[in-house]
Order: structure tokens, then sequence, then C-alpha cells
């Protein structure tokens, strides 16, 4: 967008977008107007960039740059491209890179194999369908500039990340695509009609002088296509030999110049057959199926890369004295007020502490309806209010929020690649070569053989063994399937995910906030020592603060009359905690961990909801009974994974009564109830040394290390931020049916691929056979070649319409079209 003088109005930093002090006096002129600033350093900044020639980032940026490490950037590589880094730890920093200039699946193994060579360089990951480079580096022993530098000397380019800069260059090669098209059509069309009254005519009707005119005006109508039209096949050829590593453009160079030169020839010398018009269709139809290719891209990738920019520029912070600023949202602090009307996007991760409003998630969760937030409630940033007016507290900015996170999981998903695919990607330049030597194999042989048309047979079988549908093959079924799931809210986060769900035979869930709702309240509380009930239940909100298990979330929900704090809190995962409270030690939890903890002998109640008991060392005080839905989808779910062959189990920390209860109502017959972490992890062992591939569904803290042990590991909408870093897929909506659309989608990828790889194998060695007899004309070879490519990349695109519509709610509707 283009900054105009409302941001002055707004009482905002032109540089940085931070709120200006109303005693400011530091600021620039600039494109005629006073440009006020927030401190020296934005001043010095800005000033810098204008003396650098780079005024122009102003009208053209999309968001306020605060990093200074992004404005050192912009001033060295001439980009507005910001750096995003994601410390793990102290050492290891992850950038986002965009590559341009990568044709095929051997471009990409080119440029990591280089890239990492690089001292310093951890690992080098780039994606087919985005072009994004995702680079790990230790500490600062190498520079990016050096990173860019070694991707330039190999003949491609690249920028650090930004959406907006990604968005520019999409367009840029749209419009590349269509000139290039436009030009071969119209040099191409008027070259084949030429070409038809040649061939239609009797040679005997054409004057010699005439017919030698009409070759040079071929020639001539050709020259265009060949220096314009072909021209990334040919400087991609190039590049190619220069590094040693043939890729899939070869070949196509090596056909559009030996058809064009052969032709030129055999025009200078008046005799011979010409193939001008074969080498415009080799080029307009590899042009329109590198197109479609590209089009498949750019809509698969819309859908993930839109994430990026769902969080809105500024945000209505809220002061002390109540008073609201508009603010940038990247300013935003853990525990800063932010008041979210009616339309606007919500600006951070945030809690509700007053209103009431519909909130559509869509963008993050796939749900098709509003959600209804309400006092205490999460609300997610870069999720859109509808209806009210909504106070927030800011809970999570950077690269902890749910968008970071997510992006940088998508990011890391697009990064991977199957083992094989890499294999396939490392021999691809052995494959061209084999392509190479079958065609001057056959050169040779018909010109010894004394063939007349042995050019011609040559040139068809370069052309008809070009192995372009098979490096699409397999990356354009992957970007595919990941696009049609995550518009349903499911995000692979590890590139292999699908693969390895295809061969799934058993799948184990967890129960509570998995097969259940999660949203837990306390339906029921019995005192066991005659104590006032309102002074157990403080005790219990007191303690259960401290957890972060579905379960406590039903006492958080609770009132406190007289709030005690606690201390000297010891937890035990997925069973209870204890602590001390006014001096005495009090123990909450299961039976079976307040048996183990306090060495209490108490009478149990035998009950078909979750119990939590609160005791000290004396004597059990009160069990609480609580209450959870079962989750929207479980029963017709495990129904579909049971039809589909594949065995179900439910493992639960959880006593018999209600294990039992809740296996029998979506009906799973192999259940365990009482079970531990570490009885989990011994249970998955089991099933895996038995030979089975387990697939574990789960949501909580106690549940990452039994994630990190399954084969594959599914974490489900409101899962903790653990579990979904133990996660090879997040179901991010409520609805459990999206499993079965996982499991769906998987299985139908596997078989896409296998018909891209099987019809890619049948085409090249079909044809071969037929362009070495003869059978096949240069023309034929390149129609050929190029609807084999379209194939592929349409039978791919065929994923985006194997699940149903991700349907939106009409209210959403109307609010994005106003």
């Amino acid at each position: 967008m283009t900054i105009d003088t409302k941001l002055e109005k707004e009482v905002v930093c032109f540089h940085c977008g931070l709120e200006v002090p109303s005693t400011t006096k530091w600021g620039i002129n600039f494109d005629g107007q006073w440009r006020a600033m927030c401190c020296p350093g934005c001043e010095a900044v800005a000033q810098a960039i204008i003396n650098n020639g780079l005024a122009d980032y102003y009208q053209k940026r999309t968001a306020y740059a605060v990093s200074m490490d992004s404005l050192s950037e912009e001033l060295e590589f001439n980009t507005a491209a910001s750096l995003e880094t994601d410390c793990s730890n102290e050492e290891v920093i992850k950038t986002s890179l965009i590559i341009e200039g990568i044709t095929c699946s051997a471009c990409i193994w080119l440029l990591e194999r280089q890239v990492q060579k690089l001292r310093g360089v951890v690992s080098f990951k780039i994606n087919y369908a985005t072009r994004r480079g995702l680079l790990k580096t230790i500490g600062h022993e190498v520079n990016i500039a050096d990173v860019l530098t070694a991707i330039r000397a190999i003949g491609y380019q690249a920028v650090t990340f930004d959406a907006n800069k990604q968005f520019l260059n999409l367009q840029k090669e749209r419009k590349d695509f269509l000139s290039r098209i436009g030009v071969a059509v119209f040099c191409g069309m008027q070259v084949m009609m030429i070409t038809l009254g040649i061939y239609v005519a009797d040679p005997s009707e054409i004057d010699p002088n005439m017919l030698q005119f009409l070759k040079w005006i071929s020639a001539l109508l050709t020259l265009p296509v060949l220096l314009f039209s072909a021209k990334p096949f040919l400087y991609a050829a190039c590049r190619d030999i220069k590094n040693k590593m043939p890729g899939m453009d070869v070949p196509v160079a090596l056909g559009i110049s030996l058809g064009f030169f052969a032709s030129l020839f055999n025009t200078y010398q008046g005799k011979g057959d010409t193939y001008y018009e074969s080498v415009c269709m080799f080029v307009l139809f590899l042009m329109l199926a590198r197109y479609v290719e590209f089009l498949t891209r750019w809509y698969a990738m819309s859908s993930s890369e839109r994430i990026t920019q769902a969080v809105p520029m500024m945000a209505k912070r809220i002061a002390e004295n109540n008073v609201t600023h508009k603010v940038a949202a990247n300013s935003l602090a853990l525990g800063d007020y932010i008041q979210i009307n009616p339309g606007e996007v919500v600006p951070a991760d945030a809690v509700v502490v007053d209103g009431e409003s519909q909130v559509d998630e869509s963008i993050l969760t796939g749900e098709s309806e509003p959600i209804r937030k309400r006092l205490n409630d999460s609300v997610l940033g870069g999720s859109h209010n509808l209806d009210n007016t909504l106070i927030a507290k800011v809970s999570c900015v950077g690269k902890d929020s749910t968008l970071s996170t997510i992006a940088r999981l998508i990011e890391q998903a697009h990064a991977q690649k199957p083992a094989w695919v890499e294999t396939a990607d490392r021999f691809a330049s052995v494959f061209v070569l084999m392509v190479i030597l079958v065609t001057l194999g056959s050169a040779i042989f018909g010109y010894w053989q004394g063939h007349v048309d042995w050019f011609s047979t040559a040139l068809s079988v370069l052309v008809v063994t070009c192995p372009c549908a098979l490096s699409l093959a397999t990356p354009t079924a992957y970007t595919a399937a990941m696009s049609a799931l995550f518009d349903h809210g499911i995000i692979i986060t590890k590139g292999t995910a699908l693969e390895k769900l295809a061969s799934i035979n058993r799948v184990v869930f967890d129960k509570t906030g998995t097969l259940t709702e999660g949203s837990m309240n306390v339906s029921d509380c019995t005192v066991f020592d005659g104590r006032d009930k309102q002074s157990i239940m403080d005790i219990a909100i007191s303690l259960e603060r401290f957890s972060d298990h579905p379960i406590a979330r039903a006492f958080k929900h609770e009132k406190t009359v007289n709030p005690q704090p606690a201390s000297a809190i010891e937890q035990t995962n997925g069973a209870g905690l204890k602590g001390s409270i006014e001096g005495k030690t009090y123990y909450i939890g299961s039976q079976q961990y307040i048996k183990q903890s306090s060495g209490l002998m108490f009478e149990t109640h035998n009950s078909n909801v979750t119990q939590v008991y609160l005791a000290d060392d004396v004597q059990c005080l009160a069990v609480f009974e609580i209450h959870d839905d079962i989750r929207q989808g479980a029963s017709s779910a495990v129904n579909w994974l049971k039809s589909d062959g594949k065995k179900v189990s439910l493992l639960s920390g959880d006593k018999l009564s209600p294990v039992a209860w809740l296996a029998k109502k979506v009906a799973i017959e192999d259940f365990k109830s009482d079970a531990t972490p570490s009885d989990k992890l011994k249970e998955i062992d089991r099933m895996q040394r038995g030979g089975e591939q387990v697939a574990m569904v789960g949501d909580g803290v106690n549940d990452a290390p039994i994630l990190a042990k399954a084969d594959v590991s599914i974490s489900v909408s409101g899962a903790s931020q653990l579990a979904r870093a133990s996660s090879d897929i997040l179901l991010m909506n409520n609805d459990m049916q999206n499993l079965q659309h996982v499991f769906k989608l998987s299985k139908k990828t596997k078989a896409i691929i296998k018909q891209n790889m099987a019809w890619a194998l049948v085409y090249n060695i079909g044809a071969l056979p037929l362009a070495m007899a003869g059978h096949v004309e240069p023309w034929q070879a390149a129609l050929g070649m190029s609807i084999s490519s379209l194939v592929v990349v349409l039978n791919s695109f065929l994923l985006r319409f194997v699940l149903p519509a991700a349907s939106k709610s009409k209210k959403i509707s109307r609010l994005h079209v106003g």
C-alpha cells in the first residue's frame, strides 16, 4: 500500500509505526511533507534509506520495518525483504529465502548441495512449489551475503523472504509467461500457415525462389521464438552445463537449438527438410505446460502463504487512562490490553476480558461457522471479529503466537521431501545424460545406415524422451494435497507424514481432550469431612492454577471466594499434583495418584464421568465430577477407520468406568484405563514390535513423548504447544471428521503419485521405440511431451477436489465483500 498523510493523523512513526511522543522533534521531509519519527534511530535509518536511492521502499512497503537487521539487509541487497529468525537455541538461526530461476527438481538438488558446502550451514531445504528455501546456520559463522553470493554464482537469484516481495515475483513471473507464450503463439501461427501451404501444395506448383523465400520468412519468424520465448530453457541449460549438473532443460534446449540451426543450414543450402514449425510448436506447447504448472503452484501456494499476511499492520492498544491509541501490531507486548471492533482482524493471540462476539477463525482452523467468544475465552491473531466490540489481553506475541507457529510448521513441511524423491533428484542428471546418449546413438545409427531422415528421427527421440513429466510427478501431488488439507484446517508439519500415513494400520486415541471436547466443567462436588464446599473449591482452584492439563480448565472456570496462594508445587504428568497452602500439603488428581502419593486408603465411587480427588496428609477431602462432551465427529471417524481396515485403540489415564463408557459410545473395543504416560509408551512400543504401523492422536503435554514415539503423530485442536511441536499433523478445528479427511487424502495422494509415475514412464518408454523407428515427427514429439507434462499436473490438481469443499458462513462472505 502507499503510505500517505493518514499516518500523520494517526501520530505514528513514519518509519516503524510505533507511537510518536507528543513532544517529539525527530523527523524528515519526504515527498513534500514532514514525516514524524519516534526516535533519532528511526530518523537516521530513514534518512540513510533515502540517501541510498531506496526512497521507493516507503511507497511500496506493506508493513512497517522495526527490525534494524532487516533494514541493513534492505540497504545491502537493495530489497525490502526481511530476515526471519527462529532460534531454538542461541546458536541455530533459521532464515527464509525466495529463490528465482528454479525450473525442475534437479535445480533444487544442486542449490541445496551448493549451499550446504558453506561453513556454518546446518541445512538448506527448498520447497519446489513455493520456491522458498529454509536456511539453518550456526550462529554468525556464515553471513547471509555469502549464501546469496553462492546461489548467484551458479546462476540463480535469491533474496530474503518477504510476503509482498514473493507476491510481486509471482506477478512478474506470470506476466513473463504470458508475454513469451504470446510471442510463441503469434510467430508460431504464421510459421504454421506458411508450412501448411508448402505441405499441401504440389512442389511443381511453387516456384523454387518463392519456396526459398518462404523458408527464410519462416526462419525470421522463428527467431523471436528462439531468442525470447525459449530463452528460459536456453539459459537454464547453459547454467546446468556450466555447473556440470544437466537438468531437464538440457534436452529441451538441445532439441530447440538443433532443430533451428539444422533448418537454417538446410535453408542456406537450398535443400533438405526444415523444422521451423516443430521448433515453434515445441516451445509453445512446453511453455503452455509450464504455465499450467505455474498456475497450479500459485493456486496451491496462495492457500498456505495467505496465513503469513493474516495479521493486520495496526492495532488499537488501550493505555492506562483507558485512551485507545493506534500502534503497530508487531509492537504489542504480553499483558497489553487491545480493543477489537466489529469487522476488524485480531492483531495478536489474546484472552477476552470484556465483551461477547462471534469470531471467524476459518483462516486458521477451517471452521465453517463463526465461534462465540466470551469472558476468558482465547482469540487467535488473524481471526475476524464479526459482531461486537471485544476487549482482550494479549497472551502471546512474536514467534510463539499461533499464527507464527503454524506458518513455521508449514514452511518446515514444505521443505521436507520423501527419501526416494531426494534420490530421484540426485540421479536426474544421470537420466538426462542417458537421454542424450540414446539420441546420439540414434543419430549415428541412422546416418551410418544411410537413412535420409536420420536427423529428424534423432530430433524426435531427443524431444520425446525429455523427462519433464517424471520430474513433476511427485512435487505437484504433494503441493496440491497439502493445500487441500490446509483449506480444511489440517496442517502437515512434516513433509513425509502423508507418505507414512498411507501405510498406517493402527490408530491409537487419547481420551480427554481428544475424543472429548476438552471444554471441561465441574458438574458435581462431594465433600467427605463436612467442610464448606466453597472452601474446598478454593483449594482445588488454587492448586489447578499450576496445571495445563485439560481437566484443570474445569476449575479455572469456577469462581473463587477466598483465593489462597499455593506453593511448593510438584506435578506428575497426566496424574495430578501436590502443593502447600498455608503450610498444609494437599494432593489433587486421579484416585491412583492420590493413593500412591499420600498413602491414603479411601472408598471410591464408580462413575461414567471423570473424577478428580482432593486430599491432605490425613484424609480424602472431596471428589469432583468433571463433565466433558464427546468431540464432534469422533464416532463417525472411528467407524470410518474401522471400515477402512484399521485397528483402533483407546489409551487413557482415567478410571475404568468413564473409559469403558466412552469406548462404548464411539465403538472402540480395544481400550486401556489407568494408563500412565510410561504405560502408554510401552503399549505403543509393543504394537510397533508386533509389526504394526501406529498413528497416535492426542492433545496434551503428557502426550508429547507418546506422539514422538508413534510412526505418525496427530494432535487435535486445543493441543498444547509441546504436543504441536511433537506432531506430524495438526487438526486445527474441533470436528474429528477431519481425521477421516487426512487418511483419505493420504491414500489418494499415494495413488496419484503412482499414476503420475506410471504415466510418465509408460509415455517415455512407449514413445521411444516409435520415435527411433521414424514413426514420430518432431512436431508430434513436442506435442506428446507437452501433453504428458500437462496430464501429470492436472492429475495432481485433482487432489484439490477429493475432499468436500470447505464451506464458509454467509455472514463471513458478506463481511468480506463489504
